[in-house]
């Protein structure tokens, strides 16, 4: 015999039907039900369940009593339960997504708990990415399935992608100093060029007074000042005192080489980024990201 009880939780519920038809009956199902109120206001939550009750002919089954006790849960107490707290969560937070995405991990934690749904292993942070698997004529559930009992499966074969940093904006206020460093024919060849492209006003400045004078101009005429450096005439730009440095360097050119410069120049001031040229005289442009640091190119 099934009969239908509420209340204002699955363990108030519980309480109830034990008291009033004693330890045999169980519950079979179990919603919780939330009346809207007025505009979100006065909003109230019970549960519904359906109650199983055995007749007093019946022969006993495998019937599970409803617990006294804090015994672990399973099947429908233990999902709604687990749904009443990720409620409450979601109540408290305004609904968010990462507190609805900690609810199901909860829910979920409590399938592997009980035995509902096998444990999956997280890979640590260097493992490979997940690529899709490619239809090989099988079930994907069961490419899966292989996976995690140790079959044979192409799901992890895929290299981490390396992400490169985002380069900076190149500065651009009234009186700022932006420092170009390199080799001294690559700097010459380039500074023309990155200053029309970034708007900034070329210098001749190589000392601190020079650039203090060059920055007054800077800020009496609504201009950014751009000055060039030899990567290895550390006074000078320590002297120059700039408010971004870019390291120019020819990507035809070793790396090793570049990663010396960029050792020499980071050991004395921050260097914002690289300026790449010379991509087009060289087979492997890309090599200049293995820097580490952004990268703007001028081909």
């Amino acid at each position: 015999m099934r009969l239908q009880r509420d209340g204002a939780t699955l363990d108030a519920v519980r309480d109830a039907v034990r008291e009033e038809f004693g330890p045999a009956a169980r519950i079979v199902a179990a919603e919780r039900v939330t009346t809207p109120g007025i505009a979100g206001l006065f909003r109230k939550a019970h549960v519904e369940a359906t109650v199983e009750v055995p007749s007093p002919d019946e022969l006993p089954t495998a019937v599970v009593a409803i617990a006294d006790g804090p015994v672990q849960r399973a099947g429908i107490a233990a999902l709604l339960a687990d749904a009443e707290a990720a409620e409450a969560r979601i109540a408290a937070a305004d609904g968010t997504g990462a507190t609805r995405a900690d609810a199901f991990a909860s829910v979920l934690d409590g399938f592997v708990a009980d035995g509902i749904a096998p444990a999956i292993a997280v890979a640590p942070p260097s493992a490979p990415a997940v690529r899709s698997l490619p239809d090989q004529g099988g079930s994907r559930l069961q490419a899966v399935t292989d996976t995690l009992t140790g079959g044979a499966s192409p799901l992890l074969d895929t290299p981490p992608v390396r992400v490169r940093p985002v380069p900076p904006q190149v500065r651009s206020a009234d009186g700022d100093l932006v420092l170009l460093v390199g080799r001294a024919g690559d700097v010459d060849a380039v500074a023309g060029l990155f200053a029309t492209r970034h708007a900034l006003r070329p210098t001749s400045a190589a000392d601190r007074r020079a650039a203090i004078l060059a920055r007054a101009d800077g800020v009496r005429d609504g201009a950014t000042v751009l000055a060039v450096a030899a990567w290895d005439d550390g006074a000078t730009i320590e002297a120059l005192g700039a408010d971004q440095v870019w390291l120019v360097v020819d990507v035809g050119r070793k790396t090793e080489d570049a990663e010396a410069m960029l050792g020499a120049v980071g050991g004395r001031v921050t260097v914002a980024g690289v300026v790449a040229i010379g991509a087009a005289e060289t087979a492997t442009p890309e090599s200049v990201h293995l820097l580490g640091v952004p990268v703007l190119s001028l081909g």
